[in-house]
Parts: C-alpha cells; sequence; structure tokens
C-alpha cells in the first residue's frame, strides 16, 4: 500500500500531480512516499527509511541562503536548513528530483548521493491546466507572467523587455500577476518605466482562475533570473503553459533540453533585448505561435505519460525488496 507522508496535508500541486500518477497503484507492502517541504518528517520517520521514496523536489538551504538571499551562509538558521537538506539527501535510500541537472547540483553541495534516483519532472495537473475546447483570437496579443516574485524570476527582465516592445510601437497587452519578496522593487521600475499596455496590480489568484488566465492568453512567459537554480529547474509555469496548448518564452537552460526541444517552447538568454527580440518574433508570427504551441502540447502529453509508466516501475521494483 502506497502511503504519504508530510508536514501538513495542503493542497500543493506538486502533492496532487504526485497522487494523481499513483492512484491506480497497489503495493503488497507499504510504500512510504516523502512529500516535499516535510524534511522534518524525514527524521522523525528514519528508520523507515528503506521504504520512504524522498521528493526531494528543493532544497531550503539553497532556496533561503542562495536563491532568495534572506539568510547568510553565517547564520544559524542556515547551518540547520543544511542539516535537514544534507540528513534528507546523504541518508535516503530512494530520491526524486525534478530535472537531472538540480540533483547534480545538490551533490555538490551535499555530496555524492549512493542510494536509487528517480527523475520526476513537475508537470502539471490535467484536471486544471488543459486547452480551451475552441480556439480564442485576440485584436491584440495577450502576454502572461504570474508567480510569487522572487529573484529566480527575473521580473525585471520582463519589464524592461515590454518597454523595448512599447518603444518600437509593438501592439500588445501584458498581465503581470502575483505578489512577493521583490513585488515592491519591481513595481517601483513599473512605475519608472511609465508601461502603458502593462497590467501589474499585486493580486493573487485561485489556481482554477490562473488556468483560466493562461487558456485565454497568447504568450505565456517563464522565468529569468540568474541563480544556479533558475538554470537547474524546469519552472510550473512552462509545464503548466504546455498543458494549456500555450506558447512559452523562457530563459534559456541545459535543464529545458532533457524533457523539450526548441520546436516546443522558445528559449532565450535572460536579457531584456533578446526576449523582446523573440517576444516580436513570435507576435507577429501567428503561424509559428500555433506550430509550437502545438508541439509543445503533445510533447507534455507524451512526457506526461512516459513518466507515469516509469515512476510506477520504479516504486514496482522497491515493492519487490
Amino acid at each position: 500500500m502506497i502511503k504519504y507522508i508530510s508536514r501538513h496535508d495542503k493542497d500543493y500541486s506538486r502533492y496532487n500531480i504526485i497522487k494523481q500518477l499513483l492512484k491506480d497503484t497497489t503495493c503488497k507492502n507499504n510504500i512510504y512516499v516523502l512529500l516535499p517541504f516535510s524534511k522534518n518528517q524525514f527524521i522523525k520517520h528514519f528508520f523507515k527509511r528503506n521504504k520512504i521514496i524522498n521528493d526531494f523536489f528543493i532544497s531550503n538551504y539553497d532556496t533561503y541562503v542562495f536563491d532568495r538571499k534572506k539568510i547568510s551562509k553565517i547564520n544559524p538558521r542556515a547551518w540547520w536548513k543544511y542539516f535537514q537538506d544534507w540528513i534528507n539527501f546523504r541518508f535516503s535510500k530512494y530520491l526524486l528530483s525534478d530535472t537531472q541537472k538540480h540533483f547534480e547540483y545538490w551533490e555538490k553541495l551535499f555530496g555524492k548521493f549512493s542510494g536509487k534516483h528517480f527523475v520526476l519532472p513537475v508537470l502539471a495537473d490535467k484536471n486544471i491546466y488543459y486547452p480551451n475546447t475552441k480556439e480564442k483570437k485576440h485584436d491584440i496579443i495577450e502576454i502572461l507572467f504570474y508567480g510569487s516574485f522572487i529573484p529566480l524570476h527575473g521580473i525585471d527582465i520582463i519589464l524592461n523587455a515590454f518597454k523595448i516592445l512599447e518603444n518600437n510601437n509593438i501592439s500588445f497587452n501584458a498581465n503581470i500577476i502575483g505578489n512577493g519578496q521583490t513585488f515592491k522593487e519591481m513595481k517601483k521600475l513599473f512605475v519608472n518605466l511609465k508601461l502603458t499596455n502593462v497590467k501589474m496590480d499585486g493580486n493573487f489568484i485561485t489556481e482554477k482562475n490562473l488556468a483560466n488566465k493562461i487558456r485565454d492568453t497568447d504568450i505565456v512567459l517563464g522565468v529569468f533570473g540568474n541563480s544556479t537554480k533558475a538554470t537547474s529547474v524546469v519552472p510550473n509555469k512552462v509545464y503548466q503553459a504546455l498543458a494549456c496548448k500555450k506558447t512559452i518564452i523562457t530563459m534559456k537552460s541545459s535543464a529545458l533540453d532533457e524533457f523539450f526541444t526548441s520546436n516546443d517552447l522558445i528559449q532565450c538568454e535572460n536579457k531584456a533585448e533578446i526576449l523582446a527580440e523573440k517576444l516580436i518574433i513570435i507576435i507577429e508570427n501567428g503561424s509559428l505561435r500555433k506550430q509550437i504551441s502545438t508541439n509543445g502540447h503533445n510533447s507534455f502529453l507524451d512526457l506526461y505519460s512516459k513518466t507515469q509508466n516509469n515512476f510506477i516501475n520504479f516504486i514496482e521494483q522497491l515493492d519487490t525488496k
């Protein structure tokens, strides 16, 4: 029987996707899946680790020290987060990561992993993220970015790219949804740039409303930050856009190449000028937009199916031990 261990039974998308992937899986023995954001639970269940599949997903230490830069390496809180991550990483028998690139980065932080490792892509909840039954056409291209305003997102690059579009009299409307760590700083930049075709109100919306927003847009923007994590992951929004059959533009990284090709999405350097160039090309070429969105959606569906089959096989091999 598959049992789930977590700090809280929250409505996290990663939780829901894992449970959907395994909903028809039966096991002779108890197999425990340690859901992400629950590092202390591994320590609590340490002596069950031979039957625990640990979805490491993110490093708390990396997130707070390097990615969001909220605490320094010499802060005692950083030491505790490092210890939690180190115990989880080094002592797990079975570990999940979202990309191979991310896993290799963790090995640089915490040392060589000696157990069995499985790459479980982030994916998207297909019950929430799916294409429109009828394609919507807008008189003016609609562009969407959404997120929690962390440095990983590179929102300053997005705003400056929008300014370049406006200066070149490119017709578009853009909506930036969300709030968080860098919002005040980005709002100040937004005001200083005097953007007229962009909306950024700092509001959060529900996941279902977000999916509707994606379906009602033409182009979705990914992330453009310069942290190691930014180049090691494939963000949620990439999978969600592809699941909704939308064209997405995001920062170039080798992590993306693990699952997708240049036919599935648009990659670019994290510079405002280059992002603006890519946006202009895709805004002015509707047939290219449609081809890329179709390719990307088909690749997402293939990846989802392949991942589910391989993940079940991974668990079945553990169940025989």
